[in-house]
């Protein structure tokens, strides 16, 4: 697909992902910001992150990320399902934990549901991907704790407990 083809930038931006086009995917977003939308989906709701996901792009998301206004916890229509549970079910697990920790580190949550009900964690295959549950379990914990459950750090600076401690 390009130019040539009368493709329109939101199309060009779903087939760079669909392709992992890293070269498409700079020149579309080099455009001007008008003339495309970061969070276009395709007729089954799919963005170009999902894509991304769906084709082990981990270079996609990675520009995708950098991108202001991009929408990392998008949903489609077809399944409910955001770019990490897409991510977390990639058939080659290295490569699946490298996407879910880019988009976890770029604001993905891990909690939300598909419409089977199923977490990104849900998604990864138990026999192949434990390191990718591991991860986001880990990670879905830690998104749980408040900061004021943590204990305020020991007022003497001596870097022994005190007795109250």
């Amino acid at each position: 697909m390009s130019d040539e083809d009368g493709a329109s930038n939101n199309e060009l931006l779903v087939a760079a992902c669909k392709e992992d086009n890293l070269d498409l995917l700079e020149t579309v977003l080099s455009a001007d910001a008008s003339s495309f939308d970061i969070n276009h989906t395709d007729g089954v709701g799919n963005a170009a992150l999902h894509y991304a996901a769906r084709h082990g792009s981990t270079g996609c998301l990675e520009i995708l990320l950098y991108y202001d206004g991009i929408d990392v916890n998008v949903i489609n229509r077809i399944e409910g399902e955001t770019p990490l549970h897409k991510a977390a079910a990639y058939s080659d697990p290295e490569i699946a934990l490298e996407m879910v920790q880019i988009l976890v580190n770029g604001g993905a949550s891990t909690k939300l549901r598909n419409k089977l009900k199923q977490t990104p964690a849900d998604k990864a295959p138990s026999d192949t991907h434990a390191d990718v549950k591991e991860f986001l379990e880990n990670a879905t914990l830690g998104s749980m704790v408040d900061s004021r459950d943590i204990p305020a750090e020991d007022s003497d600076s001596d870097g022994v407990a005190s007795d109250d401690d």
